[in-house]
């Protein structure tokens, strides 16, 4: 059993990394990816050793203690019993959906100084908030893994909002284009593509444009009368009054995450490896009219979302109380799919946020047996 100490700032902390698929560890592998790209090359690059690990696949769990050159007998198949055994200071939560909150719970009661958990934050909004008041009354931090608020194309995008470069926001559409939905609808998953793959966007909607007041969704399936949707479709309106379109899912055979962002004086364009800005300036094709003209993108600091987000959890778990994407973050971004889910069961109704999570039943909303 490691012995429970807190090691000083320069020191590297214990970690135990509890599911070593996709994102957990496997995507290191993909030659095209920005590395570090998983939680283990994140917490590598920041200085962090993983020292134990769990998953109940053994022949991945094998495979990554080989990678890690952790030795066999701190490789567990039940997270429960690495808790018991190796209490971590820092508890990396990748698993599936559905197991979010039990391990994560069960980590904070064993007295982890720092959990990061895999987005979403959980599958209701109801064990969010066990989550949440688990942790809080235990003193761990929870960092949920919204990785682009460590981006510096992000922040960079967010600074110059502030500062009114492209004037004030009025309109955003936001799309997260994928496939359609694949799951068995399974109620511990959550939601489709909306909740899968859109809850990035709507958190870097939040991040970027403050609290959102109200939300109206609609969402499709294709051949099916029943379970997660397809596409999903939701307009937003944040408190300070930025109208926002978004789509997800929609059996694209591609993949499109992008904001495009119009302010009154011009507009901004981010996705996945592009960023570019526009303003305004006199027409070349109308008399006593403007056009956009694009210009040069500010520059902004090259950095590594994983290993910034580690480097965090480092110094949370030193002593460090400042988080990016802590567990209100984690449950706002929910709370917004979960009402859209919930307006379109009412045929479009807007919903006010905050919502009642004792509102919004999945079972009913998708017609799960």
């Amino acid at each position: 059993m490691l012995k429970k100490k807190h090691p000083p700032a320069s020191g590297n902390a214990d970690v135990a990394l509890i599911g070593c698929g996709r994102i957990g560890f496997l995507l290191e592998n993909d030659p095209l990816r920005y590395k570090p790209c998983t939680h283990w090359g994140g917490a590598a690059a920041a200085g962090l050793a993983i020292t134990h690990a769990c998953d109940i696949d053994a022949a991945r769990l094998a495979r990554f203690g080989a990678s890690a050159k952790i030795p066999g007998e701190r490789l567990y198949a039940d997270y429960r019993r690495l808790l018991a055994d190796a209490p971590p200071r820092i508890a990396v939560v990748a698993t599936w959906t559905e197991s979010h909150a039990a391990i994560a719970i069960e980590a904070a009661r064993r007295g982890a100084r720092v959990i990061v958990i895999e987005k979403p934050m959980a599958s209701s909004l109801a064990q969010c908030r066990r989550v949440i008041e688990e942790c809080r009354s235990r003193g761990a931090t929870v960092i949920v893994n919204h990785e682009r608020r460590y981006d510096g194309r992000y922040r960079k995008v967010r600074e110059l909002i502030a500062k009114g470069t492209i004037g004030r926001v009025k309109t955003v559409h936001a799309s997260v284009l994928t496939g359609g939905y694949a799951g068995a609808s399974d109620l511990g998953e959550g939601g489709g593509p909306l909740l899968h793959d859109g809850t990035h966007m709507v958190d870097m909607v939040r991040y970027l444009f403050g609290d959102i007041a109200t939300v109206r969704g609609a969402f499709e399936r294709e051949g099916r009368v029943r379970g997660f949707e397809d596409r999903a479709c939701a307009w937003i309106r944040t408190a300070g009054g930025v109208d926002v379109f978004l789509e997800a899912g929609g059996r694209r055979d591609y993949f499109l995450f992008e904001l495009d962002i119009s302010g009154t004086a011009g507009r901004i364009v981010i996705g996945n490896g592009y960023q570019r800005i526009y303003r305004g300036r006199a027409s070349r094709l109308y008399t006593g009219f403007r056009d956009l003209e694009e210009r040069p993108f500010p520059a902004w600091r090259k950095n590594n979302c994983f290993r910034d987000l580690y480097r965090e959890a480092r110094a949370v778990a030193c002593g460090s109380a400042s988080t990016v994407s802590g567990a209100e973050e984690g449950y706002r971004a929910l709370e917004v799919i979960h009402a859209a889910y919930l307006s379109a069961y009412r045929g479009g109704r807007t919903i006010p946020l905050p919502a009642r999570p004792g509102s919004i039943d999945l079972k009913k909303i998708f017609c799960i047996p």
